[in-house]
């Protein structure tokens, strides 16, 4: 693949998603809740089926809430057990952790990102009720000063992307 086509293929989608790591979910939740009026919020709790960091397995227990703000979703991240690159930068305190882009290609970007040296700092799975989350972060600190994730999703073994009406629909379901 020229260079060309690999710039074209990882040529990124609106902006979907603001990861941001946080120490106590239900506090921060709250707050946005009060204070901006986002609402509602889904939260899920539990270990990815995998995820790899920089080679190596990590089983990090975690606390995710969604909600959104107009179309772009805001993603809480609380660690609540094991050592994963989110408890590497809550070192330097809550915040910023990444900017997500929806994708339905991720093994292709992930190839492209590759071949063009951008390695992937975390790649993993995450599974519940029906929904399967792939994800990869892409080591994309060093010049910009933040990570970019790469998000395909599935419901069942079809392709979806998510949106504020479909979080909704799982807040009203429980899921």
């Amino acid at each position: 693949m020229e260079n060309r086509d690999l710039i074209r293929l990882l040529h990124l989608p609106k902006l979907g998603q603001i990861g941001m790591v946080v120490r106590d979910m239900e506090k921060t939740m709250n707050y946005y809740r009060d204070t901006f009026g986002i609402r509602p919020w889904v939260v899920f709790e539990g270990e990815p089926v995998f995820a790899v960091q920089r080679g190596e397995n990590v089983n990090p227990t975690l606390k995710i809430g969604l909600s959104y703000i107009g179309d772009v979703q805001l993603e809480l991240i609380q660690v609540l057990k094991g050592k994963t690159y989110h408890t590497d930068l809550l070192e330097k305190g809550e915040g910023l952790h990444h900017l997500g882009f929806m994708v339905k290609d991720i093994e292709k970007r992930l190839e492209a990102c590759s071949m063009l040296g951008i390695d992937v700092i975390q790649k993993g799975r995450i599974s519940s009720k029906g929904f399967t989350v792939d994800y990869a972060y892409l080591d994309t600190v060093k010049i910009g000063g933040v990570i970019f994730e790469f998000i395909q999703t599935r419901l069942g073994p079809v392709k979806i992307t998510m949106s504020p009406a479909k979080l909704k629909m799982a807040a009203v379901l429980g899921l």
